[in-house]
């Protein structure tokens, strides 16, 4: 098997994705290319290469260049939709060009399936457990409630609620100090830490928390492009990095297999009670997150990458 992997182009968390994928393919001995540009030089590497398939990850814009390049070619082409549902109306937009369409979230695929599309595969991005792992941090990065990530409405509504509890509670990334009102941030058990924060160091304020909170961006969210408001049903990949540490988290969307065993809240005072349980009794905490971690690694690390792709590859073929 002979992979093209076409890199996002985005930064931030993006790069990584694409350096672990990358590093999964040299693991696996899997024969492949990288490629981030359409210049004279790299279409004429590709055409050296000849690669069975290309995999390319796909957010919020559509990579025309390569979709009708690659067409042309007749490199057959395997999308992985990476912000499905949120930028859907971009994703009905190029899975006309693919030949396998992998999503990260299940109710997307069954919309594409009613479409009448064929070859899709319920595929979340997965974890690096070689960094996102159960390790002893320092003091400095312990809290009891943790929540990181941009500052969607309800996870902006959840630390404003949690700011009246009994805890320590620690909020990473950009924008936050924009939206919490000033009586939150003045709290002194309220730490706010107003940057993005690589996974090198998100994985230490992971094993340092009692609780991770992880709410998911909403469907309805002003800046989606969602027209259709179909609602996400699947853990995005912060889930996936915090079961690797072995650590508890609460999460808003219900589980479903193959993630039965993590712990939800369906609304605030769900949410209120279940923190003050899980605080004060750590054992279920442990055990939760034992039953994650074995529900997340081996199967959804990016080590399994390859196999996936070469089951879906043999399928089409």
């Amino acid at each position: 098997m002979k992979v093209l992997y076409i890199q996002s182009g985005y930064g931030g968390i993006y790069s990584y994705f694409d350096r672990w994928a990358e590093d999964c393919f040299r693991r696996a001995q899997t024969e492949f290319m990288s490629a981030n540009t359409t210049d004279t030089e790299a279409l004429s590497s590709i055409e050296t290469f000849q690669p069975d398939f290309a995999l390319m990850m796909v957010g919020d814009h559509v990579p025309h260049d390569w979709l009708t390049w690659l067409k042309g070619k007749g490199i057959p082409v395997y999308v992985w939709l990476t912000e499905d549902p949120f930028y859907i109306d971009i994703s009905l937009q190029v899975i006309k060009y693919a030949d396998a369409v992998l999503t990260i979230d299940q109710n997307a695929a069954l919309c594409y399936q009613e479409l009448g599309y064929q070859h899709i595969y319920y595929v979340p991005i997965p974890v690096n457990h070689r960094l996102f792992k159960k390790m002893d941090t320092e003091h400095s990065f312990h809290s009891q409630l943790l929540i990181i990530g941009y500052p969607y409405p309800n996870r902006v509504q959840l630390v404003k609620e949690a700011a009246y509890l009994p805890y320590t509670v620690r909020v990473i990334g950009k924008e936050w100090r924009k939206y919490l009102p000033k009586k939150v941030l003045k709290q002194p058990h309220i730490d706010v830490v107003s940057t993005w924060v690589p996974p090198e160091q998100a994985v230490h304020y992971y094993n340092g928390a009692d609780i991770v909170i992880n709410p998911h961006r909403p469907y309805h969210f002003t800046f989606n492009k969602n027209k259709s408001r179909i609602k996400n049903a699947s853990f995005n990949n912060r889930t996936f990095d915090i079961a690797a540490c072995e650590a508890f988290q609460l999460v808003d969307l219900p589980a479903a297999h193959p993630f039965s065993s993590f712990i939800s809240y369906h609304s605030v005072d769900d949410f209120k009670e279940k923190a003050a349980f899980y605080i004060n009794h750590s054992e279920e905490r442990d055990k939760a997150a034992a039953l994650n971690y074995k529900e997340t690694v081996p199967a959804h690390t990016f080590d399994e990458l390859p196999e996936k792709l070469k089951a879906i590859h043999l399928a089409l073929t």
